[in-house]
């Protein structure tokens, strides 16, 4: 079978979890592709692309920018599909299929964070918040990205240096650099940097 795209693979592999064919795929030649006895039953994330750095990162390709999540073992945990396919069933296979990437990160943010970090500042959907909790502190400079998706793959990422109008659907997420994470708070309406340690 030929999918047209990684987002159709993942609704199809969707579909069939929450029909109940899931678990490990021991036929798979790849197995185990994370770790022995993971469970293989959303090879393709239904989240992707997720922008959560704890889950992957953006990396630039000959062929543009793509969301790395190779490393991402999360969503190949049992108790985590267990979670994932609990919480995907209370929706028609319609509104999986028509929903866009907000609906879904959303659902993510919830399923790992316990709640929504993201909000929206102006027409922009702003991930900065996922830096919440981690080791940060306050720099002079401001930096982050702008990301623009098109049915669930990055079309535009753009390094910012300050918040501005941006167009309806532009996502903000942290700049990853070396070990860090570069992005901003907002505090007595007044934009500040700050960069936080990654792990």
């Amino acid at each position: 079978m030929v999918f047209e795209t990684s987002r159709e693979r993942a609704l199809i592999e969707l579909f069939g979890a929450l029909e109940g064919r899931y678990g490990p795929n021991y036929e798979c030649k790849y197995y185990p592709c994370h770790f022995e006895g993971q469970d293989c039953s959303l090879c393709f994330c239904p989240f992707y692309p997720c922008f959560i750095y704890d889950l992957g990162y953006i990396k630039k390709t000959t062929k543009g920018y793509v969301w790395n999540c190779k490393e991402c073992n999360w969503i190949h945990e049992k108790d985590v599909v267990e979670e994932v396919l609990s919480e995907l069933s209370s929706y028609s296979r319609q509104q999986l299929v028509e929903e866009g990437w907000l609906f879904f990160n959303r659902i993510v943010q919830k399923l790992y964070y316990g709640r929504e970090l993201g909000k929206f500042i102006g027409n922009a959907y702003s991930l900065i918040g996922c830096m919440e909790g981690k080791e940060c502190e306050e720099i002079e400079d401001i930096r982050f990205l702008a990301v623009r998706l098109e049915n669930f793959e990055i079309s535009d990422v753009e390094e910012m240096t300050r918040l501005q109008e941006f167009p309806e659907g532009v996502i903000l997420i942290p700049l990853l650099d070396g070990d860090y994470l570069f992005g901003f708070k907002l505090e007595n309406n007044e934009v500040k940097g700050i960069k936080c340690r990654l792990f």
